[in-house]
C-alpha cells in the first residue's frame, strides 16, 4: 500500500470512528420509543389529593386507605384559602374558593399538622403561572417572606411551583429549606425544558406533567429515562380539554374572563369532548406503572366543593376501588357520571365493561401519542371516531 492509499484509508477510518463517537449511528440516535408496553404494576400507586379543611374528611381518607393494597393516598396539597389570604392578587398562589372555617393561621396549622401526624405528606401550592414585575413583588414581598417562615415553622418542607420566578425567590430567601415540585401550570412539553429547570433549581424532586402529555407515552418514556431520580405524576381527572388555548390564563386568574373550553362540548359531541380531556382511566394505570410512573394526582372539581371546600371523597373512593377490585361491578353511569361528573344519559344497568370496546384504546396512544400535537384534527380523527362509536352504542 503506497503512502497516498494509506492516508486515504486512515482518514476513512477516522471518519467512521468519529461518527460512532459523536452518536450519529442511526440505531443509537433513533431508538424506537414507540414500542409496545406490557402492562404491569411495579409499585403501589401513590395518589395526591386536595387537603380537606375538616378533620372528618381526612379521617374518611384514612379509612379508605386502610381498605386498599394496590394504591394509597399519600400526599395532600392545598394552600391557605380565601378570605384569610388576600395579599397575593393571584401572583405566587391562586385561590380555589372561600373557606371561612380557616379563620386564622392557627386553624391552617392545625389541619396541616393533623395530616402530617396521620402519615400524609403535605405540599403547599404556590403554583400560579402568573408572571410579576418588581413593582408587583414589592406589593406582596412582606407577606411572601412571612409565608415561607410560617411554612417552615409548621413542618411543611414541600412547595409546588408553576413559575420560575417563585422558585428563584424561594431558593434565594430560604436556601436549602424547601423541596420543590413542578406544577402542571408550567405547561412544559419537551425534555429540554426540564433539563434547564433542574440545572438552575436542583431541589426539584417531582414533575407534575401537563395534561396534554398524559397520553404521550414516548415523551413519558423519555422523561422517565432522562430523570430517573425525579418522580413523575399525572393528573387522572383534569377537567380542561387537551389543546385548550387559554390554559395558562385560566389557571392564573380564577374566574375572571375565563375561556370556557366546555362550550366546545355541544359542537364536538359529549363523548368526543370527554375523550379529549386527557383523563387516565383506572384500568390503564398498569401501562404507566410499567414505565416506572406510579404517582397520580386527583383534582377536586368545583361541584365537589373545589379545593377550598373539599369534603366529598365519593369520586376518589370509586376510582381507587376500581383500581383495587376491577371494573366488573361498576356501571357506565358510575364511571362517566360518578367519577368524571359528566351528565350523560346512560342506562343504569349498563356495565362500563360493555362500553370500553368503543372507547379510545391505550395502545393507540402508546404507538401514536407523540403525534397528537401535529396530527389531531388534521390527519387523525381517532378520538372523534371513538366518540361517535360510543354514542351510537349507547343510543342503540
Amino acid at each position: 500500500m503506497n503512502r497516498r492509499e494509506l492516508l486515504k484509508t486512515s482518514l476513512l477510518g477516522l471518519g467512521a470512528g468519529a461518527m460512532a463517537l459523536s452518536g450519529c449511528n442511526k440505531k443509537e440516535a433513533e431508538p424506537d420509543i414507540n414500542q409496545d408496553i406490557t402492562p404491569k404494576q411495579t409499585a403501589q400507586y401513590e395518589f395526591s389529593a386536595p387537603m380537606p379543611f375538616d378533620y372528618q374528611t381526612i379521617d374518611k381518607i384514612i379509612a379508605l386507605n386502610s381498605t386498599l393494597k394496590k394504591s394509597r393516598v399519600t400526599t395532600f396539597y392545598n394552600n391557605i384559602p380565601m378570605p384569610l389570604v388576600r395579599g397575593f392578587d393571584q401572583f405566587v398562589q391562586v385561590h380555589r374558593g372561600f373557606n371561612e372555617t380557616i379563620r386564622n393561621y392557627e386553624d391552617f396549622k392545625n389541619i396541616v399538622q393533623y395530616s402530617i401526624a396521620n402519615g400524609f405528606k403535605f405540599v403547599y401550592l404556590m403554583n400560579s403561572p402568573k408572571p410579576f414585575s418588581p413593582e408587583d413583588f414589592n406589593m406582596f414581598q412582606g407577606e411572601f417572606m412571612h409565608l415561607l417562615d410560617y411554612l417552615e415553622k409548621i413542618g411543611c418542607s414541600d412547595i409546588k411551583v408553576g413559575n420560575t420566578q417563585v422558585a428563584e425567590l424561594i431558593n434565594q430567601i430560604a436556601p436549602n429549606k424547601f423541596t420543590l415540585s413542578s406544577s402542571t401550570s408550567f405547561e412544559y412539553h419537551n425534555v429540554s425544558q426540564y433539563h434547564y429547570l433542574f440545572n438552575n433549581y436542583p431541589n426539584f424532586d417531582l414533575i407534575d406533567i401537563s395534561n396534554d402529555e398524559n397520553h404521550n407515552f414516548p415523551f413519558l418514556r423519555s422523561l422517565r429515562k432522562t430523570f430517573p431520580d425525579k418522580k413523575l405524576e399525572l393528573m387522572i381527572n383534569e377537567p380542561c380539554i387537551k389543546g385548550c388555548p387559554a390554559r395558562i390564563s385560566h389557571i392564573a386568574e380564577y374566574g375572571f374572563c375565563k375561556y370556557n373550553c366546555h362550550a366546545l362540548q355541544e359542537k364536538m359531541g359529549e363523548y368526543f369532548f370527554f375523550y379529549k380531556l386527557g383523563s387516565i382511566y383506572p384500568w390503564n394505570l398498569e401501562y404507566y406503572s410499567a414505565l416506572g410512573i406510579n404517582n397520580f394526582k386527583y383534582s377536586a372539581s368545583g361541584s365537589m366543593g373545589g379545593r377550598a371546600n373539599y369534603n366529598d371523597i365519593s369520586q376518589l373512593s370509586m376510582y381507587l376501588n376500581m383500581v383495587e377490585h376491577g371494573i366488573k361491578n361498576y356501571s357506565a353511569d358510575d364511571f362517566f357520571n360518578g367519577i368524571y361528573e359528566r351528565r350523560f344519559n346512560i342506562r343504569k344497568d349498563l356495565k362500563i365493561a360493555d362500553v370500553i370496546p368503543y372507547m379510545p384504546d391505550v395502545h393507540h396512544f402508546i404507538k401514536h401519542g407523540d403525534k397528537c400535537a401535529i396530527n389531531c384534527d388534521v390527519n387523525c380523527h381517532y378520538c372523534e371516531l371513538c366518540g361517535k362509536r360510543t354514542e351510537n352504542f349507547l343510543n342503540s
